[in-house]
């Protein structure tokens, strides 16, 4: 289209569209088209080109079945890098979408499965969208609560739910703070909630 046929909405989008420039933290799409031992080289389209080099290209989770052609998700850490390419990471914008996630599942209180990986005196320690949580005692549903005063048993018997599927909910996924807290106890709460309005 050329630009004497453009109408003046078209030419107004198109100056909005070629105004608009990549800051710092900002979360682009790129295609992927080239990927070395050194680094994942990406098309930004009207951005320019994008790199992601260091520790993320070795690393097998986050580089995995990503091949060229694929559009992707990225972080940007540095505006100008090795010959005006900006600098990305694929992990800080996986990050950021897993705890836009889990926000989302804390505010509608979806009940999510998890197996503890790991016990303390003060709870289990589990993982959901990738993200390390806290899933404190007082937490807990009757059933799994350890009735016993001594710490050194507490953790004996929160030891042995590891690895077993429980049902909980997000209670509070907060970034800034990496905060990121599970309730056995309030996903129970709605599960009976469910029970008693199937015969209310």
């Amino acid at each position: 289209m050329s630009k004497q046929t453009m109408t003046m909405e078209e030419l107004l989008a198109l100056e909005e569209v070629s105004s608009k420039t990549l800051s710092v933290g900002d979360t682009v799409e790129g295609k992927v088209v080239s990927i070395t031992k050194n680094g994942i080289w990406l098309d930004l389209g009207k951005f320019g080109g994008g790199l992601v080099v260091g520790p993320e290209v070795r690393d097998k989770s986050v580089v995995s079945g990503l091949k060229i052609g694929d559009t992707i998700t990225a972080s940007v850490l540095e505006m100008e890098y090795d010959g005006g390419n900006a600098l990305l990471s694929l992990r800080k914008a996986s990050k950021e979408k897993a705890w836009t996630r889990l926000v989302k599942m804390a505010d509608s209180k979806e009940l999510i499965s998890l197996k503890p990986l790991d016990a303390n005196k003060g709870g289990l320690i589990m993982e959901a969208e990738g993200v390390r949580g806290f899933l404190p005692v007082s937490q807990l549903s009757t059933e799994n609560y350890p009735r016993v005063s001594d710490k050194d048993e507490i953790q004996i018997r929160l030891s042995s739910l590891l690895g077993k599927p429980m049902d909980v909910i997000v209670l509070d996924a907060n970034e800034k703070e990496n905060k990121l807290i599970f309730s056995e106890k309030e996903a129970k709460k709605g599960e009976m909630s469910e029970v008693i309005n199937k015969f209310a």
